[in-house]
């Protein structure tokens, strides 16, 4: 017997309070399927104590009902962390059931459910809706402040102007710039927010001589480039420097920022800047290669100047580049604490007045430093520092493995939720590796992995840290979501960007993203993706956004579908922090159902070529009602509604389809 249906999570129906603090009384409760027979004896709740040591609590039967038995237990929260799983005896089985933080555990290690004492992340930030924008590729609302060509060398070659629907060179997009700017992302704000944005992610905008702004110039300034140049010369060899260092440019770049962010504001949406701390530029004044801030300014023309100690130095005496690129100087944050103070003031100062951003995403966040204490202990120290200064504000971390221990730690409240959202997804919707690197048809329509992977990743956060974590399809490091539904392995320089826009399965992109929308999570949007956007991965993935094609018949039917999967998902709130159970699958086929005690929500894919009958058990997401309506779907437009009985619904599902049921 495999005990399906025995239940327990963090959520609002398995814990009270959900955000519990030192002090708190805390309830715990678990579900039990009442056709598995009594209980025996005891039901035990195991919290961890030292070394690994487990102390058993007797659960007590807190009420029932058709199909469940729901037991309790109650404790006081120390500020200690709890660690706890769940021990189960049944009357006709001699085993002893174990159930974790993924679900019932056979023959393998305990997983446990993690309570963090006083581990906090604001209300707005659970299942908000972001949209991520790559600043130079949106929107240009300032042609004065466009680059120009020759204005400067980066990396041995001119930079250069390209016209805004060209596409991206396959091997020196990092040269090339198209003008979209802060202006242009504020003239779009009304465009979003009818949308239904909640959050724009914004890729760096600090000053930097890259497109991209990786290799961060200035911290404490935004790039003229981007925002506002009052001060400025047709001499190139001197046009660059006065663009990214006049003080005039750089205030009123400041100042169209903190605009940004209070017209965000007024509609009700957030900003998160990208905090590239694990690296600077070569530009940078700490190291000056180029010469900008003076002949004997930073440690490429003088090793004696005090920054020398921010940097790392190898056997030839010359500074580390984070993966060996000498353009990105790689910070040493094991040598010295002025280091942490001052990218910590500069965390600070943008989620301050005037600036008033609302959060940190946190580049290459596991790479800072050399140790991982080191990295853990500072990434607190940045995030108690943000925090103390704006405790409405958010820090989530570039992250592609389990985050469990810097989460524990307090140095991030979450993710960029790659283990659980963009790599299982992709690999059951198209068998494809997230770069378009690489096809596993193993793992295509292969639904044990995929809900092995999803229950391993919800594992590895509490809560709060699941709901809160961005969950995309596509960004500016990856294949857009839309091209690696061609199931074709391939870059921009191997097959070209034209191919990118061929043999896209819309019908599958769509099944994407209504997962994207119903897996626990904060659903991200890449700019372009809500009409479909193609692109091969970076830096094909960087297309800038085609405005002219916005009112185009096939840009507004992705673009209307869009609105009507994050209108649901405003309408219904269980998305946001409900609970979660598989209920059905096989192969090409997965059911989930979210619920909470108001609504039940049951979602149904179909990846196949052909039509599929289901009989999913919906009394395992605590549907009670005789029927239930549908949601949305694409295709099966002869449903309006199924009934429920004996616990289940029956049906058939199109072929590469989804429907969505709701009950309560």
């Amino acid at each position: 017997m495999n005990y399906f249906g025995i239940y327990s999570d963090q959520s609002e129906n398995f814990l009270m309070p959900v955000n519990p603090k030192v002090g708190d009384e805390i309830t715990i409760k678990i579900r039990i399927p009442k056709k598995y027979g009594k209980v025996k004896g005891r039901l035990n709740f195991l919290v961890q104590k030292h070394h690994n040591k487990y102390k058993h609590t007797v659960m007590h039967l807190e009420k029932e009902d058709e199909y469940f038995k729901y037991f309790s237990t109650k404790f006081k929260l120390t500020e200690r962390i709890i660690r706890y799983h769940f021990e189960i005896h049944f009357e006709n089985d001699n085993r002893t059931i174990k159930y974790d933080s993924r679900g019932i555990v056979e023959h393998r290690h305990v997983e446990d459910f993690i309570i963090i004492p006083n581990f906090e992340v604001p209300e707005w930030s659970i299942g908000a809706i972001y949209y991520q924008i790559f600043p130079d590729r949106f929107n240009n609302g300032d042609k004065t402040n466009d680059p120009v060509d020759g204005e400067y060398i980066y990396d041995g070659e001119k930079i250069r102007k390209k016209e805004w629907n060209e596409y991206p060179h396959p091997t020196k997009g990092h040269t090339e710039f198209y003008g979209g700017d802060i202006q242009g992302i504020i003239d779009k704000l009304d465009y979003l927010k009818e949308l239904g944005i909640e959050v724009i992610y914004l890729n760096p905008i600090f000053v930097s001589p890259s497109p991209h702004k990786y290799d961060t110039q200035d911290y404490e300034h935004i790039d003229p480039h981007l925002g506002v140049i009052v001060e400025d010369t047709e001499d190139l060899t001197e046009k660059y420097k006065i663009r990214t260092t006049s003080k005039k440019n750089l205030e009123a770049s400041d100042k169209l920022f903190a605009k940004l962010v209070e017209e965000a504001h007024k509609r009700n949406i957030k900003i998160i800047l990208d905090g590239v701390f694990n690296h600077c530029g070569s530009y940078h004044k700490w190291v000056n290669e180029y010469k900008i801030y003076g002949e004997d300014v930073g440690v490429a023309n003088n090793k004696e100047v005090p920054e020398s100690e921010y940097f790392y130095w190898d056997k030839n005496n010359e500074y580390e580049g984070w993966w060996g690129y000498k353009s990105l100087p790689k910070l040493n944050y094991d040598k010295t604490l002025l280091l942490w103070k001052y990218i910590s003031q500069i965390g600070e100062k943008w989620v301050s007045y005037p600036y008033n951003a609302d959060g940190w995403r946190l580049d290459v966040a596991r790479d800072l430093g050399k140790t991982k204490q080191v990295n853990k202990n500072f990434w607190k120290y940045f995030r108690t520092i943000v925090k103390r200064k704006n405790p409405e504000s958010i820090i989530f971390a570039e992250d592609y493995e389990s985050p469990k221990e810097w989460i524990e730690n307090l140095s991030w409240d979450g993710i960029m939720n790659y283990i659980g959202a963009m790599d299982p997804i992709s690999y059951f919707l198209t068998g494809m590796e997230k770069h378009n690197d690489d096809y596993k048809p193993e793992l295509l329509g292969n639904s044990e992995w995929f809900i092995e992977q999803l229950r391993w990743a919800w594992s590895q956060m509490p809560m709060n840290s699941k709901y809160l974590s961005m969950n995309q399809l596509s960004n500016h490091d990856h294949s857009r979501w839309a091209t690696r539904t061609t199931k074709k392995v391939g870059r921009s320089y191997s097959l070209g960007p034209e191919e990118a826009e061929k043999g896209i399965d819309w019908d599958i992109f769509k099944i994407g993203i209504i997962m994207l929308f119903t897996l626990p999570g904060s659903p991200g949007i890449y700019y372009g993706d809500e009409i479909g956007l193609p692109g091969w991965t970076d830096p094909d993935n960087r297309r800038t956004f085609p405005w002219d094609k916005l009112k185009e018949k096939e840009s507004q039917e992705k673009l209307n579908f869009f609105k009507e999967v994050i209108d649901f998902y405003k309408k219904h709130p269980v998305l946001r922090n409900g609970s979660i159970e598989f209920l059905k699958w096989e192969k090409d086929f997965v059911s989930y159902g979210i619920w909470n005690n108001d609504e039940k929500i049951v979602v149904i894919v179909n990846i196949s070529d052909k039509d599929k009958d289901f009989e999913i058990p919906v009394w395992l997401c605590e549907v009670k009602e005789k029927k239930m309506k549908k949601g949305i779907s694409i295709k099966n437009n002869e449903i309006d509604e199924i009934n429920v009985e004996n616990g289940s619904i029956k049906g058939t599902i199109n072929k590469k389809s989804f429907i969505i049921f709701l009950g309560k």
